[in-house]
């Protein structure tokens, strides 16, 4: 368990740290001349099991409030410590705050330095802690009065946090390894050392890890966690690793994020639910300047509201909005984060990040509101739940990437009421209701289309596909359209869409030149004239072209060599006599060679055997050509044997 110190400035934080724990965590020489902590200082406290209390020593002076902020991100239990002469100071209302809004689990509060005071004064600064402490998230706290001077209070202090230690049942994140450094260092014949709090998944050494929003990739060369030499390190301990890898201390900043490789990528938009202070100074007003902390990061950003139609967001409201951040951070669902004002003079609010991929554009259309309002909620279930029933399609691998996990739990759906499918490397999931209905109309869309121009063939691909995403999510329609054609429920054939069995309206006309066309196409032998020369020839208008065309290839009479070139199946069976015969006598089937067995010219030798490839009658190997064995060329050019 983590515990970090609260308090204002000289009431004793540090030295209450030494008196549990006998270490020092003042280490600068500055710190140690001035006798304030400046910067974060760690200690631990071993016990009999495996279970290690890690402290967080923070700085109580404003001056060092980011300090502070960066050392409180991610522990299970703030020690708001308040010196009895002094009383409640304006860091430990300021300190509570920033325990509040980073939604530290619990509080105990410790009165210090009673040696000094008569014991109606301790009473009188206890009461007025608990006035501040009670109307918070902590409503049931314990408080001591100890003085670390003399050591009055302090095993039952102890003995307290050792036993809150052993009923700690931090629920250990599923998720992949985050850390969010917060010191980074050398160590002659070690090297390089990053340390956190890892905020999820577990780290064991030897593991390869990213460091972001660099994108370097490191290698964990040794592990300790709470101040122990180990092999793996989990969520919730203060982890020191030695880093190997091509990586200099200068390129690690204070929260830089150490994560499992492929995790989502850094982002400069933050999707996030957002609470100001009741005691907060002003109104922000929408793209209002701020700063933010997340993690162990301090930065400028930006604070767009998404859905606060009544202007600037008041001191004590909520919304929904997005944290435009100066440079891409790494980040994930659920993760606390605090503002200050652009000059860091005050604590103003903060909340937790909903989506850490938020979008540029449509941060505020109706589906994306939609979207996060069910990320509000508090566990995965629920949230997809939410979705599912508003017939929404989820794209299941970013949702659960955005909450830190790079594969989908299996069995998410024990029920036949959710449909699951995979698109490419993503898979998604949509009511069986709405599944259906897509299925449906795409169907009647398709028997729609055959009525009104019952002359062509169907419905090409991507026309049908287009007016399925004016109505669903393309990926969706995508798929209800793959799982139709392999059903056999929709056929595909030729780039068009058609219902099972439908055969297009003939026109006479139409078939009076499909007739003249195909008796032109005898007449000329061996040598297939290009289109445009057949039209003429057979005489057929260029409104109908397309039509008799279709009409050949539909009954199978007629072969598309390319665009310029039709042939029927008895002259390609001419040439395919030629070219066994050739090969037969043991000549190369080059083009060279065939174009003289063909009585043709090198185009459209080419184009022929092109077509044969595609019918797989034949397969290129180089300039050469292979004849395939057990080719049946009478099915494979539509003729009755």
């Amino acid at each position: 368990m983590i515990i970090a110190t609260a308090g204002h400035v000289d009431h004793g934080k540090t030295s209450l740290i030494r008196a549990l724990t006998g270490v020092e965590t003042d280490t600068l020489a500055e710190e140690i001349e001035r006798g304030l902590s400046i910067n974060l200082g760690y200690a631990f406290l071993p016990q009999g099991s495996d279970e290690t209390l890690g402290f967080i020593d923070v700085p109580g002076h404003r001056k060092f409030i980011n300090t502070m902020i960066s050392g409180i991100s991610g522990v299970d239990m703030g020690l708001l410590v308040v010196a009895a002469d002094d009383g409640p100071m304006p860091q430990t209302l300021e300190h509570i705050d920033v325990l509040e809004i980073l939604g530290v689990e619990s509080v105990c509060v410790v009165i210090n330095k009673i040696d000094r005071v008569e014991a109606s004064r301790v009473h009188a600064v206890l009461e007025q802690v608990q006035a501040l402490i009670e109307p918070r998230r902590w409503p049931e706290h314990r408080s001591f009065n100890v003085s670390s001077l003399s050591g009055e209070g302090l095993d039952s202090l102890k003995n307290h946090l050792i036993s809150a230690a052993k009923d700690h049942k931090k629920q250990r994140s599923a998720g992949d390894f985050r850390l969010s450094i917060d010191r980074s260092f050398n160590i002659n014949g070690v090297g390089l050392i990053a340390t956190g709090t890892a905020s999820a998944g577990e780290v064991h050494r030897g593991d390869l890890l990213d460091l972001l929003p660099g994108g370097q990739s490191v290698r964990v060369r040794h592990l300790r966690a709470n101040g122990k030499e180990v092999d793996h390190a989990l969520a919730g301990q203060r982890v020191a690793l030695a880093l190997a890898g091509k990586i200099s201390l200068k390129q690690i900043a204070r929260g830089d994020w150490l994560v499992a490789p492929k995790s989502l990528p850094p982002a400069s938009r933050l999707d996030v639910e957002v609470t100001l202070l009741t005691s907060a100074p002003f109104a922000l007003k929408h793209m209002a300047p701020v700063k933010l902390y997340i993690g162990a990061k301090r930065l400028a950003a930006r604070l767009a509201h998404i859905d606060t139609p009544d202007g600037p967001l008041k001191p004590g409201e909520s919304c929904l909005a997005q944290l435009i951040v100066e440079c891409s951070i790494s980040s994930t669902w659920g993760e606390p984060f605090l503002i200050q004002d652009h000059a860091e003079a005050r604590v103003l609010g903060g909340g937790r990040v909903l989506d850490p991929e938020g979008p540029k554009f449509g941060k505020s259309r109706n589906d994306r509101l939609y979207w996060l309002r069910a990320l509000q909620l508090p566990d995965a279930t629920s949230a997809l739940s939410r979705l599912l029933e508003a017939k929404n399609t989820i794209n299941l691998s970013r949702f659960w990437a955005i909450r830190n996990h790079q594969s989908v739990p299996k069995n998410l759906f024990p029920n036949d009421d959710i449909r699951q499918f995979q698109r490419g490397d993503t898979l998604w999931a949509v009511a069986e209701t709405q599944w259906q209905f897509v299925i449906q109309w795409l169907e009647k869309y398709v028997g729609h289309w055959h009525r009104e121009r019952p002359k062509l063939p169907g419905v090409k691909i991507p026309s049908l596909q287009k007016e399925a995403a004016k109505r669903f999510d393309s990926a969706l329609g995508h798929a209800a359209l793959d799982v139709l054609i392999r059903s056999g429920g929709l056929v595909l054939k030729e780039g068009y869409v058609s219902r099972k069995g439908f055969q297009p309206a003939k026109s006479q006309e139409a078939l009076q030149h499909w007739r003249k066309l195909k008796d032109r196409l005898e007449q000329s032998g061996t040598a297939l004239p290009l289109l445009a020369d057949l039209l003429a020839l057979a005489e057929v208008p260029e409104q109908l072209s397309k039509e008799v065309l279709r009409l050949g290839m539909s009954s199978g009479e007629l072969h598309e060599l390319n665009r310029n070139r039709y042939a029927l199946p008895s002259q390609l069976l001419h040439y395919y006599g030629s070219l066994a015969h050739a090969c037969d006598q043991g000549e190369t089937l080059s083009v060279a060679v065939l174009k003289k067995k063909f009585g043709a010219g090198r185009n459209l030798t080419v184009e022929i055997l092109e077509h044969f490839d595609r019918l797989h009658l034949t397969r290129r190997e180089g300039n050469v050509r292979v004849l395939l064995p057990r080719a049946n060329v009478h099915r494979a050019l539509g003729i009755e044997p």
